[in-house]
């Protein structure tokens, strides 16, 4: 289009005929050459304006393709955690009867008291459990202070991972809250245990956990040292990812159920230290 356009205008620079009817003639030609350009840019402008929204129709097309992907994946994962949850109630329950005896014997071993109290953590957490279940099925929603949040998580991961050094920044501000299921805390939690783990064998760098409230957000900010590699780094979040330590779904669920509450997550990469930052909206301080 440019190379027509030039050339038809070249053509402008030539000497036309004298008299009137080259002026004549003159101004018409000036008039097809005008006529010209406007038209192939015209052209141009809706051409690449077509192009433009079949491209975008295309990338809406691929990430409702990727979503599809992803809620097939997260159904398939939720039911085979319900069908999970209820093949264990049963020797659950068989156990507890069992330990019940035990303590009501007449001479009771030693260990059975610290049994008893990892029995009673594995009842809490399916009672947890199915009291999501609940809160999901009637898409029943809490407010939860950031001081909760920050003492569940910190309380999670010395439970879990006490072994592991973890660094907390926690700014000073009002209270606030997000309003959620409790969903939230296991994805919060997982992504802070996946950072446990990623950590090199060896490592001697600690976990860096920071949180602040800033442009009617809350930024919950994750830095660990990793291995991980570029490719890996783009399918977090998105798809299932290979993982040594388990099957790999961490991310994904945890970055479901965040995007479920006007959330985001995002994974950047910085030499070998791996930064998760997560973003939920806030409501008001509290005033109570």
């Amino acid at each position: 289009m440019a190379i027509s356009i030039g050339c038809q205008a070249a053509q402008l620079l030539f000497p036309g005929e004298t008299g009137h009817v080259g002026h004549v003639m003159q101004s018409h030609y000036h008039g097809m050459v005008m006529s010209f350009a406007f038209s192939s840019l015209l052209i141009g402008v809706v051409v690449l304006y077509f192009k433009r929204q079949l491209s975008l129709h295309e990338e809406q097309l691929q990430l409702q393709r990727e979503q599809q992907m992803r809620n097939e994946q997260l159904l398939a994962i939720g039911t085979a955690a319900a069908q999970l949850t209820h093949d264990v109630a049963t020797p659950v329950q068989t156990i507890k009867l069992l330990l019940e005896e035990a303590e009501e014997s007449s001479s009771p071993p030693p260990w059975l008291s610290d049994l008893l109290i990892e029995f009673s953590r594995v009842e809490n957490q399916l009672s947890e459990w199915r009291e999501i279940a609940n809160d999901v099925r009637a898409k029943k929603l809490h407010a939860f202070s950031l001081t909760f949040l920050h003492d569940q998580l910190k309380s999670i991961l010395l439970n879990a991972r006490p072994e592991t050094q973890v660094t907390w920044e926690i700014s000073p501000s009002t209270e606030y809250t997000i309003t959620a299921d409790r969903t939230v805390l296991p994805a919060l939690s997982s992504i802070l245990i996946n950072a446990c783990d990623a950590s090199p064998e060896g490592s001697a760098a600690p976990i860096q956990v920071s949180s602040s409230v800033t442009e009617q957000h809350w930024l919950l900010r994750v830095s660990n040292p990793t291995s991980i590699d570029e490719d890996t780094l783009n399918l977090l979040g998105r798809q299932i990812v290979p993982s040594a330590e388990g099957h790999g779904v961490g991310a994904i669920v945890s970055n479901a159920t965040i995007e479920r509450f006007n959330g985001r997550v995002q994974w950047t990469l910085t030499g070998n230290i791996l930064t998760t930052e997560i973003r939920l909206p806030v409501n008001a301080p509290c005033t109570y």
